[in-house]
């Protein structure tokens, strides 16, 4: 025909016959995805049909300007189509899918009585060269000779996969040490953390805590330690007020129901409200039979601390009165008729029951003349003080480590221990003093006072005594469970 191309006509033929298979086979492409989607698996990669390949084939030819392509090619069983995967699926796969994935774990251990960090972490299992790091970045911030028997240490392991075996053989696990945490005191924490590059990093934390001026008073009706406790006090704060009234203050007899006392001590306590330590004792009285017992403490110009009247006469005598904490007096100095003899004798002492194994602790500062078996009072110590006294004390169940013929003690240090060695109905301490070498009373003995404060110190002593007074009638009960207000330097607290 005139004006009819052979040659376009057949090129529009062909394009037309690629589009309608262009749209058939994307048709049933779509359709198998619809059918297979909630069944196929999450791998790397999905295989597309036959079809879906031999569409981008055609597609692509027919993109071809001038191509000569009538028909599609032939689809190719091996190509691929790589599809986005959801993150979230993957994650949970991986994870369900891994067997020997590392595990951290925490386990707590206590350092051994003789024993060593190096020790405590091998018995934990830790890498030795683990080990060597963590010590050396430690040892920068805390020094391991303070690491006390008793200390507990929270071990921050994890668990990896040995790498080392063959595939054939049952996978293994060596711990890794990721970090180490614990507190020497109550208000310091010590961490050491693994960081990037298998090396270790120690750390020290300070706690802040808000210091409180509290006061502790009221009036025995049980006893001196129950009292106090349920005045706010705590067991430190009440072992202090018996060390400071113990030479005044005979424990065993003098105090009866009725009497008063009053203490004024620091506390640190945490945001929570909660006290996390006790300070020190700044004031303490006691009323009972006789003149009230008021002390104040008051560090001297060369540094000394103790505690003294309000005329500045120190509380701290030669000797204590009662060289037993908690005991009970079971026989008092003089004639008596002796439980195991019979008969009427002198009782050069006095006798304090209590259970084996209290501790005794030595009267004055002085030297140990002996430390041994001695006859009828069992194990028997004695001690030589200034001024010629002498203390003995008998019937005990042992010896504090290094007490022997002439060790140096100090007032407070103990000695040795209840027993009931020797001649003996039962475990008591047998406590004599001796002057110029002849017996003497020590419930009614007037001992010297240990200082007397100088005239250079007495103005310093009389602004600090007044201070504790204000800061005193100014305190808050230390049992007030109330949020307390801020103190400031306007009532004189520090």
């Amino acid at each position: 025909m005139p004006g009819f191309d052979v040659t376009r006509a057949d090129q529009r033929r062909a394009r037309g016959l690629v589009v309608c298979a262009s749209l058939v086979l994307s048709a049933g492409l779509l359709t198998a995805l619809m059918t297979s989607r909630d069944t196929r698996s999450d791998a790397a990669g999905l295989a597309l049909p036959a079809a879906a390949v031999a569409v981008m084939d055609v597609n692509a030819a027919a993109l071809e300007i001038g191509s000569d392509a009538t028909e599609p090619a032939p689809p190719s069983e091996t190509t691929t189509l790589a599809m986005p995967l959801n993150p979230a699926r993957l994650d949970a796969t991986a994870f369900s899918a891994c067997t020997h994935c590392p595990v951290t774990i925490q386990v707590e251990r206590e350092v051994p009585r003789g024993g060593t960090l190096a020790g405590l972490l091998e018995d934990a299992g830790v890498d030795p060269a683990d080990s060597v790091k963590a010590i050396r970045a430690l040892n920068q911030v805390f020094d391991l000779r303070y690491l006390r028997a008793g200390q507990n240490l929270n071990l921050y392991l994890e668990t990896e996969p040995d790498t080392s075996v063959e595939a054939d053989e049952e996978t293994e696990s060596r711990l890794r040490l990721t970090g180490i945490s614990f507190r020497p005191d109550v208000d310091r924490s010590i961490t050491v953390a693994r960081i990037w590059g298998d090396e270790y990093r120690a750390r020290e934390t300070i706690a802040e805590f808000e210091r409180q001026v509290v006061r502790s008073s009221g009036s025995i009706t049980s006893s001196l330690y129950v009292d106090a406790l349920n005045a706010g006090a705590t067991d430190r704060i009440v072992v202090e007020l018996a060390g400071v009234l113990a030479y005044a203050i005979d424990f065993q007899r003098s105090i009866q129901p009725g009497d008063g006392f009053d203490i004024l001590f620091e506390r640190f306590v945490n945001e929570e409200g909660n006290t996390a330590r006790t300070g020190d004792i700044l004031y303490a009285r006691y009323e009972g039979r006789g003149e009230p017992k008021e002390f104040f403490r008051f560090e001297t110009s060369d540094g000394g601390i103790g505690y003294y009247s309000a005329e500045g006469a120190s509380a701290q005598r030669l000797l204590m009165l009662t060289p037993i904490n908690g005991a009970r007096l079971s026989s008092s100095f003089g004639r008596r008729r002796h439980p195991i003899l019979g008969y009427t004798r002198a009782h050069n002492g006095t006798d304090f029951a209590a259970p084996t194994g209290t501790p005794i602790f030595a009267a004055g500062n002085g030297v140990v003349e002996r430390a041994n078996r001695f006859g009828s009072f069992g194990n028997y110590v004695k001690i030589r003080h200034a001024n010629g006294f002498e203390t003995a004390y008998a019937h005990l169940n042992g010896f504090a480590r290094g007490i022997r013929a002439g060790t140096r003690v100090t007032q407070g240090q103990v000695i040795a221990y209840v027993g009931t060695t020797g001649r003996s109905t039962g475990p008591h301490l047998h406590y004599e003093v001796h002057q110029n070498g002849r017996p003497v009373n020590p419930m009614t003995l007037d001992l010297p006072t240990g200082r007397q404060l100088t005239d250079a110190d007495m103005p310093a002593f009389i602004a600090e005594r007044d201070r504790i007074i204000t800061i005193r009638d100014g305190a808050r009960p230390a049992n007030d469970t109330e949020t307390p207000m801020m103190a400031d330097s306007s009532n004189g607290a520090r």
